[in-house]
């Protein structure tokens, strides 16, 4: 995606939200590319809000850049109420899967296994602690991100990835792109956003 068709599509929607994250491990150079766009495009568009899911890495480089021009367009979903507290800006909006109604929830991990069916049985684990409910916890984090919820979350315009271009869909980041590609939400890579500057 060109920064020109990005910069329409954000022009065109209502309220526009775009997904910033990725790989928990990225080198000094993509962790400072993806500060310098987050901060471009928080100054750029003013009405844009930006959501992240609280993570090292990616997540963090991303939302450093958002933070220094306007903080309080910050949306972040962690796994659980108190992930990384000490990490948080009192003008960010925080929210978690353990704020969504049965209903709601039910939705969530339908869409997750629709995004990677191999991690049924793991979204199942959700709520049963333990190393398996926690990792549970973050696929319906990245879920949620995508989905947003009526009312609090709206659901994204677009999505900024740093990948690992050998295989752009591992792990819980691969679960998030696919979770966006199943609901129509474009997704762009380093390769791409990465000439926005």
């Amino acid at each position: 995606m060109t920064f020109k068709e990005f910069s329409d599509l954000i022009s065109d929607a209502t309220n526009p939200v775009i997904l910033i994250e990725g790989r928990r491990t990225i080198s000094p150079e993509i962790a400072e590319s993806a500060r310098k766009v987050a901060a471009f495009l928080a100054g750029r568009f003013p009405d844009l809000k930006f959501r992240s899911g609280n993570a090292n890495g990616a997540d963090e480089a991303f939302t450093a850049g958002v933070l220094e021009v306007s903080p309080e367009r910050l949306q972040v979903v962690t796994p659980y109420a108190s992930h990384r507290k000490k990490q948080r800006h009192s003008l960010a909006l925080y929210d978690s899967p353990e704020s969504l109604s049965p209903a709601e929830l039910a939705d969530i991990k339908a869409q997750s296994i629709a995004a990677t069916p191999g991690n049924k049985g793991l979204v199942n684990c959700y709520q049963r602690g333990g190393k398996l409910g926690s990792q549970a916890a973050c696929l319906i984090r990245d879920t949620m991100k995508v989905a947003g919820i009526s009312g609090r979350l709206a659901p994204p315009t677009a999505a900024l990835f740093c990948i690992n271009p050998a295989n752009p869909e591992a792990g819980g980041t691969g679960h998030t792109i696919r979770a966006c590609r199943n609901a129509g939400v474009p997704v762009v890579f380093q390769d791409g956003w990465g000439s926005w500057l």
